[in-house]
C-alpha cells in the first residue's frame, strides 16, 4: 500500500512537471465528442483527408494500390468518411472493375483480431492465465515429456517449456514460440538457397506441408514441437502466427464448435455482415491485382486461417470496429481490460496487446491508438481504434508494397484526424460544461468553469460560503504564487443516467525540474484522491445533465452541495 504524506505528494506532482505542464491522467482529457457527422471541425478534417488521399492516389504514392477506406465512430451505423480507389493494374476479368466499400479483400493478420473477438465473446478473459497445455493434448504431452526427460528439462535453448505457456501469452505474442511451421519455409526455394551458400537439407528436415498444401493438425504439431523457442515466455514480444492457430484449437475445444461456426454465430450474424468469409469466396467479389493477385487470393492457410485467412470489406471491418467501441459483443469491463498494453517494445511509442499493436501520439497525455495490421502477399490491411474518442478507421489495400502504403495512409489520416478530434472534444466540452454555477439559497457559493489552451475544464473561481476555495487549496498545498497553480477537471469515464463524473488535478506548475525520468515523469495518478475530507475526495465532482446532455448543475462532492448553472 502506498500512502503519501502531503509533502511527498506535492513533491511527486511537482517533479512531474519537467516533461509536462499539467500532468493529466492517461485517457481522455474531455468527454468524447458526439454528432461527428455534423461537427464543422470534423467536416473540415474529412475534407482535408479526402484531398490528401486523392493526391496520393492520383499518380502519387498510393496510385499502384487499390484501396477501400472508412473512418467511423461508435454511434453511427454508416461511415463518417468512405474513400475507395481502383488501381489500373487489376484483373477485371476475374474480380471487380471498381472498388467500393463492399469489395472483398484479404485482411491477412487482422484475422487475429477477429479471433480474439471470438475468444472474448465466447469465454471472456478468464482463461488468459491458464496454461494452454490444459486445453491442447499435443502440448500437454509435450510439457510432460520436457519435465520427465532430464535431457530436455534443463535444455531451455532447444525445447519450449509448454507447461509454462499461457493462453494470454499466446494472444499477446509473449509465448516466445516459433512464428510459423511450414508456411513460407524457405525450403520452397531450396536450389536458390543452396546457391546463396546454405546447405542442402535431408528430406527429413524439409516440412512436408505448408505450400501448396497446408499442414493438418498432426503435421503442424509434429513440426512445431521440434521448433526451437525464440525467447523465454513473457520476456519480450515475438510475433507468432502459430500462436493464433493454437488459440483457435483451444477455442474449438472449449466450445465444441469449429472456428468457422463460431465466426458465423458470434460475429457475422449478430453484426449483419455480408462480405466476410473464412473460406475463399468467389473472386468476382474481390479486387485481384495483376501481380500475384490470383495466387494470393487462393493461397490456402488451412488451420492457420485464424491467424491470417479471413476475407472482408471495409464496410464489415468498420462494423467490427464499431462493435468493439460499443462493447456490443461482450461487456464493457472486458473491453477495458482487453484494450491495454501487455508489453513494451523497443520503441517508446509502440506497445503490444492481445493482439493489439498500440501506437502512441503526443505527450500530454499520450493518445493510444489500438490497431492491428495484416499482410498476405498482394493484400494489406489495418484497423485502428481510439477508445478516448470512440472513433476508428480501417484501410484495405491490394497491390505492391502494401504494408508500407497502409502505414503511410494511416499516418496521413492520423495527422489530420486526431487534432480535429481533440479540437472538437474541447469545443463540445466548452459548450456543455463551461459557465457559472451558483447557489440559489442566498449563500455566497459559486464556481466558474472555462476551457483554455490547456487540457481539461479549468476552474477560474471557486467560492463556498464566501471563502475563496482556490486560495484555501493553495494553502493546503503550501503554495503562495497563484500563477503556478490551477484546478482542472478531467472526465473519469464513470457515468450514470443524467450524471457524469470528473476528477480535479491540481499540480503546481514549476519553472524548473530535473531532466531524467525519475524527476520528469508525470505521476499525478499517485496523488489522485490523496486529500479526503469526511471520506470524500476534495478532487471529486459530478455534473447533472439536462435532456440535451448539457450541464444543468455541478456538485463539488466534498462540500455536500449542488450549484445550478446560471
Amino acid at each position: 500500500m502506498k500512502v503519501l504524506p502531503m509533502s511527498l505528494a506535492l513533491l511527486a506532482s511537482a517533479g512531474a512537471q519537467a516533461a509536462a505542464t499539467y500532468c493529466p491522467l492517461l485517457g481522455p482529457i474531455f468527454p468524447a465528442p458526439t454528432n461527428l457527422s455534423t461537427d464543422p471541425t470534423l467536416a473540415a478534417a474529412f475534407h482535408n483527408i479526402s484531398s490528401i488521399l486523392e493526391q496520393a492516389t492520383n499518380n502519387g504514392t498510393l496510385s499502384e494500390n487499390s484501396i477501400s477506406l472508412q473512418i467511423f465512430d461508435r454511434s453511427h451505423a454508416g461511415p463518417l468518411l468512405s474513400f475507395s480507389y481502383t488501381a489500373r493494374s487489376i484483373n477485371t476479368t476475374l474480380g471487380v472493375s471498381t472498388v467500393d466499400q463492399d469489395t472483398v479483400f484479404r485482411v491477412g493478420s487482422v484475422s487475429k483480431l477477429w479471433t480474439m473477438v471470438l475468444f472474448l465473446a465466447e469465454e471472456g478473459l478468464w482463461p488468459f492465465q491458464e496454461p494452454v497445455a490444459r486445453f491442447v493434448p499435443e502440448l500437454r504431452q509435450a510439457a510432460i515429456e520436457v519435465e520427465q526427460d532430464p535431457r530436455k528439462r534443463w535444455n531451455n535453448i532447444d525445447y519450449v517449456r509448454w507447461g509454462d505457456v499461457t493462453i494470454g501469452e499466446l494472444a499477446s505474442h509473449l509465448a516466445g514460440i516459433a512464428r510459423d511451421y511450414g508456411v513460407l519455409d524457405l525450403t520452397e526455394m531450396a536450389s536458390q538457397m543452396e546457391q546463396l551458400g546454405f546447405p542442402a537439407l535431408p528430406q527429413s528436415e524439409v516440412p512436408p506441408c505448408g505450400v501448396p498444401v497446408p499442414c493438418n493438425r498432426a503435421q503442424f504439431f509434429n513440426g512445431l514441437l521440434r521448433s526451437h523457442p525464440i525467447v523465454p515466455t513473457s520476456s519480450t514480444p515475438v510475433y507468432s502466427n502459430a500462436a493464433f492457430q493454437i488459440l483457435a484449437y483451444v477455442l474449438e475445444t472449449m466450445t465444441g464448435r469449429t472456428y468457422e461456426q463460431l465466426l458465423q454465430r458470434d460475429i457475422i450474424e449478430p453484426l449483419g455482415l455480408n462480405g466476410t468469409y473464412y473460406n475463399t469466396p468467389n473472386m468476382s467479389l474481390g479486387v485481384i491485382p495483376d501481380q500475384l493477385g490470383e495466387y494470393y487470393w487462393n493461397f490456402d492457410l488451412g488451420d492457420e486461417g485464424p491467424a491470417g485467412g479471413i476475407y472482408s470489406t471495409s464496410r464489415d471491418m468498420a462494423a467490427l470496429g464499431r462493435a468493439i467501441l460499443n462493447s456490443s459483443l461482450f461487456p464493457p469491463f472486458i473491453t477495458r481490460r482487453w484494450m491495454k498494453p501487455a508489453a513494451h517494445t523497443s520503441s517508446l511509442d509502440y506497445a503490444v496487446g492481445a493482439p493489439w499493436e498500440i501506437v502512441s501520439f503526443g505527450d500530454e497525455p499520450p493518445l493510444d491508438i489500438y490497431s492491428k495490421s495484416g499482410d498476405i502477399g498482394a493484400y494489406s490491411s489495418i484497423i485502428a481504434l481510439s477508445p478516448d474518442y470512440d472513433v476508428g478507421f480501417t484501410i484495405l489495400a491490394a497491390g505492391t508494397d502494401g504494408h508500407a502504403k497502409i502505414a503511410l495512409a494511416s499516418d496521413l489520416i492520423s495527422a489530420a484526424l486526431l487534432p480535429a478530434l481533440k479540437a472538437s472534444a474541447k469545443n463540445q466540452a466548452a459548450q456543455r460544461f463551461a459557465g457559472n454555477y451558483a447557489a440559489t439559497d442566498g449563500t455566497n457559493s459559486s464556481i466558474s468553469i472555462t476551457t483554455d489552451a490547456g487540457p481539461g475544464l479549468l476552474v477560474t473561481s471557486w467560492v463556498n460560503n464566501g471563502t475563496d476555495l482556490i486560495q484555501s487549496l493553495m494553502t493546503l498545498q503550501h503554495i503562495s504564487d497563484p500563477s503556478i497553480f490551477s484546478i482542472r477537471l478531467y472526465p473519469t469515464g464513470l457515468e450514470s443516467p443524467g450524471r457524469i463524473s470528473f476528477r480535479a488535478l491540481m499540480p503546481p506548475i514549476l519553472s524548473t525540474a530535473g531532466h531524467g525520468p525519475f524527476t520528469s515523469s508525470c505521476i499525478t495518478w499517485v496523488t489522485l484522491d490523496a486529500q479526503i475530507y469526511g471520506n470524500i475526495g476534495i478532487d471529486e465532482f459530478f455534473f447533472s445533465l439536462d435532456q440535451s446532455g448539457n450541464a444543468a448543475s455541478i456538485s463539488p462532492r466534498v462540500l455536500r452541495i449542488t450549484l445550478p448553472k446560471t
